[in-house]
């Protein structure tokens, strides 16, 4: 049992262990509040952060570009062949002179451009339903990058009062030792906790640093100094799980219309390729000037290929063979779609679970354990280092609190990313 003087030291150090981690509410992990200027210039709401990756991505830009260009192929098919001109002399010089001068123009049969032209829309349907998916693969990116940071942020906010808490009960115990009432082994249990709570900080500041300068990249702007986020992690996400966290849902996305333009885009290739052998004919016009006679002669022939054994018939079969690969493929898209739903939905309910179980059970039981063991050591029932462990265990549950947080967003990003909703918490 302790003297009366080194319990009451104890009781002063632990009841200051209390005051702080009682005030740590399970729902909502404090924070060190930054300072008015770094508000300002480097704190960012998730809907300015999307704001800026929208404007800036070079990954939209791209896809935007692609988007013109696919356009401007798809235009080209569709445009019908130039005429020729040509003109020369059959013999010059003399009374025997001849001049002559042509057009010709190739007449395309069985409304082949318009195929082509066909053909070459559905590639332009895929490059934007290609756009949209960039764009939600840069949401998603977005929102995990900034979930990341926040957890980072509230975490680091418990590891930094842990340590001002070790480093206080440290400070207790050296004077408890001078002052001839504390033993050595206190001391460097104290001494032990301080540097385990010191080399955690400093993991969780890496980490946040590590996760700021991903976020970043993500948006665009690697060279941008962000600083911090803000916002809650204990939203409500029963709204957006009522609506996509549903078994066997399978969102119809740009993945599965771009699948589907494939389909189609293979179909009328087929059919291109089936009026490939009807031949185009090139006419031909023209003057010609024959100086012996003075006469005036008119120039007309028409030429066509004959399909004789070339009908094309490599490309017909190749063409047919790729509309059953690529009908093929629209399932196998959907398929896919289904199991990564799974996974994320699989992961978000278990980290839901883990959320609920530390906010109705963990935390509260944590709590209570600290305010007991607290009660009984000022009557000097328990020692001092009973009392540490329960602190522990209350912070150990905070940072459990704030992981599950961190894991639930994270996967409700990643289905927010596959349903492709534009609306999110």
């Amino acid at each position: 049992m302790f003297s009366i003087h080194k319990h009451i030291v104890f009781s002063g150090v632990f009841s200051l262990l209390l005051i702080l981690f009682t005030d740590l509410r399970a729902d909502e992990p404090e924070e060190v509040p930054p300072s008015p200027e770094i508000e300002v210039q480097s704190s960012f709401t998730l809907e300015a952060l999307t704001s800026i990756a929208e404007s800036t991505s070079p990954n939209l830009t791209q896809a935007a570009a692609e988007v013109q260009a696919s356009r401007g192929r798809a235009h080209q098919a569709g445009l019908y062949p130039n005429p020729v001109a040509n003109g020369g002399a059959l013999q010059l010089g003399g009374r025997d002179s001849q001049y002559f001068g042509q057009l010709s123009q190739e007449i395309v049969t069985k409304h082949k451009l318009q195929l082509s032209e066909a053909a070459a829309s559905r590639e332009v349907f895929q490059a934007e339903y290609r756009f949209v998916r960039t764009r939600f693969d840069l949401l998603t990116s977005v929102r995990q990058g900034y979930y990341s940071v926040l957890a980072g942020q509230k975490r680091v906010a418990v590891l930094r009062q842990l340590v001002g808490i070790a480093n206080k009960s440290q400070v207790a115990t050296a004077r408890l030792q001078d002052a001839g009432e504390g033993t050595r082994g206190d001391l460097l249990l104290f001494q032990i906790e301080l540097e385990k709570a010191e080399v955690a900080l400093e993991n969780a500041d890496a980490t946040l640093a590590a996760a700021l300068q991903q976020l970043t990249a993500s948006l665009g702007t690697p060279e941008m100094a962000l600083r911090q986020v803000v916002g809650d992690l204990r939203v409500s996400l029963a709204p957006f799980a009522e609506q996509v966290v549903i078994d066997s849902y399978i969102p119809y996305n740009a993945d599965i219309s771009m699948a589907e333009q494939e389909v189609d885009r293979n179909r009328l290739l087929l059919k291109r390729a089936q009026v490939e052998p009807f031949p185009n004919v090139t006419v031909n016009a023209g003057y010609m000037r024959q100086y012996i006679g003075n006469d005036n002669i008119a120039i007309l022939n028409l030429s066509a290929p004959l399909p004789l054994w070339n009908r094309n018939q490599g490309n017909i079969n190749a063409s047919a063979a790729n509309v059953t690969k690529a009908s093929a493929n629209v399932s196998t898209v959907r398929n896919n779609i289904a199991k990564q739903m799974a996974s994320a939905r699989g992961r978000y309910r278990a980290a839901d679970q883990l959320v609920v179980r530390y906010e109705e059970k963990i935390i509260p039981l944590a709590q209570e354990s600290v305010k007991l063991i607290q009660k009984a050591f000022d009557q000097g029932q328990f020692d001092f280092l009973r009392l540490l462990q329960a602190q522990r265990a209350l912070v150990e549950s905070q940072l459990g609190y704030i992981g599950a947080l961190e894991t639930r967003w994270m996967t409700a990003a990643e289905l927010a990313g596959l349903a492709q909703v534009e609306a999110f918490p």
